[in-house]
This record gives C-alpha cells, structure tokens and sequence, in this order.
C-alpha cells in the first residue's frame, strides 16, 4: 500500500486530480518515507510560508482508484476519482 501527498502546487484547480480518468505522477525518490506517521511528520516539518500548507491551502494523500460494491454488489474501480493512478519515481 502506498499513498502520494498532492497539492495545487502544480494543477491549481482541486478537482482535476478527481475528474481525471488517469492521473499520473512525478515523485522525486528521496520523498520517500516509511508510513503514514513519517509522512505526517514530514509535512509538519516543511510547515511554513513556502511549506505544503501555505498557499494553496489544500492537499490530500491520494492511494489509487477507488472501489465500491455497493450498487448491486457489483464491483466499480474508480468510482470516485481516476481510474488509474501511475507514480514515476525520479532520482
């Protein structure tokens, strides 16, 4: 499992990210962490005028497609947000 802190630091407009059909991502490697808490941790850390929460005042962890059964028990991928997710790790 593995998730992808995004902002509007490069598509400005929120809703492209889950409008889209496929969205693909560009991820310097040393931006890696272990889990969850190292990630949190992370954005605190880069907290300021020029850190993640500054302007734009919006992020979100982003994990892939989403899935539901709850429509006649049948299974739908991507039913709130992309279809697909592709993260490109850059050195």
């Amino acid at each position: 499992n593995a998730a992808v802190w995004v902002t509007g630091a490069v598509v400005p407009q929120r809703v492209a990210y889950f409008l889209s059909q496929h969205v693909v991502l560009i991820v310097p490697a040393e931006q890696i962490v272990n889990n969850m808490h190292e990630a949190y941790d992370w954005l605190h850390r880069q907290a300021g005028p020029d850190g993640p929460f500054a302007s734009p005042r919006w992020g979100t962890f982003m994990s892939g497609p989403s899935k539901t059964a709850d429509i006649e028990q049948a299974l739908v991928i991507g039913a709130h947000g992309a279809r697909s997710l592709h993260v490109y790790l850059v050195p």
